[in-house]
């Protein structure tokens, strides 16, 4: 006995059926993810954002030490907060003469600064190429401009401080050279004022020479080293970037999605997915989708090896086989033809189809060429002429107030008394209920299941195979057919009552001769 698989796998083999089971909505996911980033481009405003590269000269505080260079003295987080400050947006407002609120100027103004050279970046986002060009332009300039004022402001102090101190010094000098003149040479007050005067000599040549060196400081802010129109304008949103981005941010949301609904949907969608929900063998792949009775040579030729399958996987001496019939509406043609090419094989085979409707039931006839061999209150038995070891059983509608109302008693009684001389298949369809499934399963000794991809459930399979295995019947295999598969059938033509009254009359005497026949046989 085959157990039935209903398994969860964690490994990758695992994530690769789920992905290809799911790949619609891995699909789904991507197309509207490219579809948001089309929204999103389309009310997202574009702009465009240029840059230009500024060098920018260090002013030291302390002018006179050469002991560091220059890049060591720059602040990069001080550069940019000044390059972006409300004092440079300004000045940028009113070299563009657009007549923009400094305040939005700054906020379409961003700078960042080279780590380790004096060297800036200032970026203007306007909504067209000319006018941030434009303004990353007037942006450096700007800041060029704010920082050549501040340092020749802070220059100007340190020579108004410098220059104080020469007049300053030069009345001491004064004082000292006045006290020389008037203290008597040699004295000790002659001595005090040349020493002061000394003193205040060297401080004097000291200081000249520092004022000297500040007034060759250049206090100039830096130079352009390029402009934006000479680099590269950057668009946003990027059309390329925002595409790719919706189309890998929808596939993750479709692969998350798929993991999620995997669970939930049961349906089996092809041959290897029933296949890894029964265990079982998979006894024919049939595709085609239009159904007849019989079938074209092709599909006769799957269900003979079909055949051989069922035939080498019977338990010894088995005699009766139920055959699950998961087609929409139960539709017998996989029966019927199955029947057909094992009674072919030379095994003699009774197909048994209850609840057949009459257009089926007449088209089934036609096909087999069926002939009555006997009608009574039971059923109706028929013989194939195609196939002379093929007959077709169609029990009698059981009484409603009956132990088992679906299947009439004569039927489990053909199951009991089936053998492997007299071979016997009871096909029951979706609409059989699950009593009468345990009954049939329980009275026979063997079982195969007819699935339609993207129609039989895999709860429903698990449920059949795990009932089969309690009850020791053995499981053969599965036969898959397509969900689109029909069978055409010629629809019954409504009669006049004096035709359907001369048509039930030859019926109960076409019963009537098949009963006498019968009798005569017998005795």
């Amino acid at each position: 006995m085959t157990e039935p698989l209903e398994r969860t796998a964690l490994g990758l083999e695992h994530y690769g059926f789920v992905l290809k089971r799911q790949w619609s909505f891995i699909a789904l996911g991507a197309a509207l993810g490219v579809v948001a980033a089309f929204a999103y481009l389309i009310i997202t405003p574009a702009t465009a954002t240029a840059t230009a590269d500024v060098n920018i000269n260090i002013i030291s505080t302390d002018p006179f030490n050469t002991t560091k260079q220059a890049s060591s003295l720059l602040d990069a987080s001080t550069e940019t907060q000044i390059a972006t400050s409300y004092s440079v947006a300004q000045n940028a407002t009113e070299l563009l003469k657009s007549g923009v609120d400094p305040a939005d100027v700054r906020r379409q103004i961003s700078a960042s600064a080279v780590t380790g050279a004096p060297v800036v970046h200032i970026s203007f986002t306007a909504p067209t190429s000319a006018e941030a060009q434009a303004g990353a332009d007037a942006a450096a300039t700007a800041y060029l401009a704010y920082r050549t004022t501040q340092a020749q402001t802070k220059l100007d102090s340190i020579l108004k401080g410098v220059e104080d101190r020469r007049v300053q010094l030069g009345a001491e000098l004064a004082d000292a050279n006045s006290r020389i003149s008037t203290a008597p040479p040699g004295s000790s007050a002659a001595n005090q004022a040349i020493s002061d005067r000394d003193l205040v000599t060297i401080e004097l040549n000291t200081l000249l020479s520092q004022k000297s060196m500040l007034e060759q400081i250049d206090t100039a802010g830096g130079s352009i080293l390029t402009t934006a129109s000479r680099n590269d304008v950057v668009f946003a949103p990027g059309r390329a970037q925002a595409l790719v981005a919706g189309l890998l941010a929808g596939s993750v949301l479709g692969i998350v999605a798929a993991f999620v609904i995997d669970p939930l949907d049961r349906r089996l969608r092809n041959s290897r997915e029933i296949q890894r929900a029964t265990g079982g063998e998979i006894l024919a792949d049939i595709r085609e989708v239009d159904a007849v009775v019989p079938e074209r040579e092709k599909t006769l030729e799957q269900l003979r090896a079909a055949r051989e399958r069922i035939m080498n996987g019977l338990p010894p001496n088995a005699g009766a086989l139920t055959l699950l019939n998961d087609a929409p509406d139960g539709r017998p043609d996989i029966p019927a033809n199955l029947a057909f090419v094992m009674a072919q094989g030379g095994v003699a085979t009774e197909l048994i189809l209850p609840h057949v409707p009459a257009e089926l039931r007449l088209a089934l006839r036609d096909g087999l060429k069926l002939d009555l061999v006997r009608a009574d209150d039971s059923g109706d038995l028929y013989q194939s002429g195609s196939a002379p070891q093929l007959r077709i059983f169609f029990p009698a509608t059981a009484p409603a107030d009956t132990a088992s109302p679906y299947i009439s008693q004569t039927t489990w009684d053909r199951l009991e008394t089936a053998s492997p001389s007299s071979f016997r298949i009871l096909a029951l369809g979706p609409e059989a209920p699950p009593s009468s499934v345990l009954a049939a399963l329980r009275l026979s000794d063997c079982m195969a299941i007819i699935a339609t991809a993207r129609r039989t459930r895999a709860d429903t399979l698990a449920q059949v195979l795990t009932e089969a295995a309690r009850l020791g019947t053995v499981f053969l295999g599965t036969i898959t057919i397509s969900h689109r598969r029909r069978m055409a059938v010629a629809p019954l033509v409504r009669s006049t009552p004096a035709a359907a009254e001369a048509a039930a009359a030859q019926q109960a005497s076409h019963h009537s001769d098949s009963r006498a026949a019968s009798a005569g046989a017998s005795r």
